[in-house]
């Protein structure tokens, strides 16, 4: 695994993640937002000896007597009365102190803060997907992992493919779930799988004992369409075209929920969908769904797209991986992917 070192960072090249470089320890951070001689000095007066405090420091008691002396001077007054078995704060020591410990519990919960901040940032997982996978897909594919990483914070920005792609090329998000037809700049493909366009209907419909329907089988009943510009309408529309057939479609919508429930409630309707759109409800509604024997119609590909240049967080990465382990088991359901 190759490491290369980015600001406070180090980049695996090999997991193509960021891991972050170990942090300083908590009094050394205390030390460096407090002058080096007042915190040499809060810790002498807790130790109650120079000794003490330069064992507990890591450094000579000359060093730090230094640093009393400074403060000393600066102050105008003695800070400690000097004893056989060690030192003891002075009235103007005590009031230092107070002012000492104030500051570092100031520069504690700052800290705190900035690093709280930090965590829920390297945990919050940005993903862009088609309506298709919200639908059912995601919801039940994150539970899961939320289940196992209560922790995460996920945002999901439900979009068009074209719209999802350029998302993650300009870092609004960190994973994309869609539909491609070709290749796109500057994205990375992580999962490639069949995604034929499917006929979901009802399982008492006329066609669904079939292993496959044509397009002419669909002239006989009401089909349910998405809006222009989905890859499912794209791909049907060409067909159509190629075979010069001419289909009823009563029903377009950009929302494909909608389309689902129409399909439940319209009889002998049929819905042209994706089969992970719906794989894990279709049974439970009494639907099921077919494949075209139409080759165009199988030219649709899923794909699970990371930035080629922009590295995922570990976090991210862990996301990404659970996500792509469950559009393999959906995948491998089917027989028509197999």
């Amino acid at each position: 695994m190759k490491i290369t070192g980015v600001n406070d960072f180090l980049y695996s090249q090999s997991n193509n993640v960021y891991l972050r470089k170990s942090q300083p320890s908590m009094p050394d951070l205390m030390r460096n937002l407090l002058d080096s001689s007042l915190y040499y000095f809060s810790v002498v007066a807790q130790n109650g000896s120079l000794t003490a405090a330069s064992e507990k420091l890591g450094t000579t008691v000359s060093a730090l007597s230094r640093h009393i002396a400074k403060l000393e001077g600066d102050v105008g007054a003695a800070l400690f009365e000097r004893h056989a078995r060690g030192m003891v704060l002075s009235e103007a020591g005590r009031m230092l102190l107070r002012y000492a410990q104030s500051s570092l519990a100031d520069g504690q919960a700052v800290v705190n803060a900035i690093q709280g901040e930090q965590t829920r940032r390297q945990r919050k997982i940005k993903i862009a997907c088609t309506e298709g996978f919200a639908l059912d897909f995601l919801p039940n594919s994150l539970s899961a992992f939320y289940a196992r990483h209560p922790e995460a914070v996920i945002a999901i920005e439900v979009t068009s493919s074209d719209n999802a792609s350029r998302m993650l090329v300009h870092g609004e998000v960190s994973i994309v779930l869609s539909f491609s037809l070709k290749p796109e700049p500057d994205v990375v493909a992580r999962l490639t799988l069949p995604a034929p366009v499917m006929a979901l209907m009802s399982k008492d419909h006329p066609l669904a004992a079939r292993s496959s329907v044509a397009l002419k089988d669909l002239q006989l009943y009401p089909v349910l369409l998405q809006d222009t510009g989905t890859t499912v309408r794209q791909l049907f529309d060409m067909a159509c075209s190629v075979e010069g057939i001419d289909v009823a479609t009563p029903i377009t919508s950009r929302y494909v929920a909608s389309l689902y429930r129409f399909t439940q409630v319209i009889p002998d309707a049929i819905m042209l969908t994706g089969f992970v759109s719906v794989v894990n409800r279709m049974a439970g509604d009494g639907l099921v769904a077919i494949p075209f024997a139409n080759a165009l119609l199988q030219q649709r590909r899923l794909q699970v797209k990371i930035s080629s240049t922009r590295p995922l967080s570990e976090f991210a990465t862990l996301c990404l991986d659970h996500l792509i382990a469950d559009l393999e088991r959906a995948n491998a359901t089917h027989p028509a992917f197999a």
